[in-house]
């Protein structure tokens, strides 16, 4: 597992980084089996991942404390924690208790890197927040600031405060609403990305087909990707993918991993896994790359389905804003 340096931060986090958002018992996942979930965090461990990705809002803090029970007794040195702050608690006095929870549930003296999940959607000016993270930064509670799903202008507006080591945006071979400015003005200014949902959760799997269907209490019912047409344009990406998943022998969801973790700007995807063989199996992305030409083969079938989505609220969100 090679480890990179995240923007310009001292912060060195794995190439792969275990996610745990399916762990929280939240509404969109459903629940989850804790002793399975801790299972996979140390197999993930044992894998060579050192950095893990958790959120307030995965379950209001059961993920953050099954993150914590699962690496109570490892070697604190030798990981990164990236938890989140969530929007509800941007407010200048709040931004501290709601960081001193976190800190609480995963049994840690420090946050390696403190996300802003969403922009505020109360007004909250940015520049609270960050003079918030600031001090937190100053008394060694958080050692980087990232800020997750903003926009260009907005990631701008929050460098105006303070020191931006990364974003965390959705980011896929079927999901590329980063490129182009946002993606060329991380690069200028090395700024981090650690991309979530690189396997648009589950799409470039491979398992599904055109005619499986989610039932409504299951967050994807309502994504954009996995409504039609866009559905099976997603599904003709993966097909693309079998081709190479089987001229290398690895999975379609190694190949898309993989093709994430050789993009240019690309610091390192965020992957979960629900359990130990998922996780096992999510590994088997490193140590190994395609081509150049397989890479910018695999990369135009991508541009030519995403350059055709329009312009959607966000990955959770259908509804389609004004061009």
């Amino acid at each position: 597992m090679k480890m990179k340096k995240l923007g310009k931060s001292n912060v060195s986090i794995s190439e792969i980084i275990f996610g745990t958002w399916v762990m929280g018992d939240d509404e969109y996942w459903g629940s989850a089996n804790e002793l399975e979930s801790i299972k996979a965090i140390r197999t993930a461990w044992e894998g060579g991942v050192t950095t893990f990705d958790t959120a307030y809002v995965y379950g209001y803090g059961k993920s953050e404390k099954l993150l914590g029970e699962a690496i109570k007794g490892l070697p604190r040195e030798e990981m990164s924690i990236i938890t989140k702050l969530w929007r509800t608690e941007m407010a200048k006095d709040l931004v501290a208790p709601a960081c001193e929870g976190s800190l609480k549930a995963l049994g840690l003296d420090y946050i390696d890197v403190y996300f802003i999940h969403y922009p505020s959607n109360s007004g909250v000016p940015i520049g609270e927040t960050m003079e918030a993270l600031m001090k937190l930064k100053s008394q060694g509670k958080i050692k980087s600031i990232g800020v997750s799903n903003f926009s260009l202008e907005q990631l701008k507006q929050a460098r105006q405060y303070g020191e931006i080591d990364s974003i965390q945006p959705c980011y896929s071979l079927v999901w590329r609403f980063l490129d182009g400015p946002e993606l060329e003005y991380c690069r200028e200014n090395d700024i981090g990305i650690v991309p979530y949902s690189p396997l648009a959760q589950g799409i470039l799997t491979g398992k599904y087909q055109c005619s499986t269907t989610f039932p409504k209490e299951d967050g994807r019912s309502q994504a954009p990707l996995f409504q039609q047409p866009y559905f099976d344009g997603a599904l003709k990406v993966t097909d693309v993918l079998k081709h190479y998943a089987k001229k290398y022998d690895k999975t379609p969801a190694q190949v898309a991993i993989r093709w994430l973790i050789q993009t240019p700007g690309i610091t390192a995807p965020i992957v979960g896994g629900r359990s130990c063989a998922q996780v096992a199996e999510n590994l088997k992305a490193i140590g190994w790359k395609l081509s150049e030409e397989d890479y910018q083969a695999i990369d135009k079938i991508s541009r030519e389905f995403t350059q055709m989505l329009p312009s959607f609220r966000n990955f959770f969100d259908a509804t389609i804003l004004s061009q």
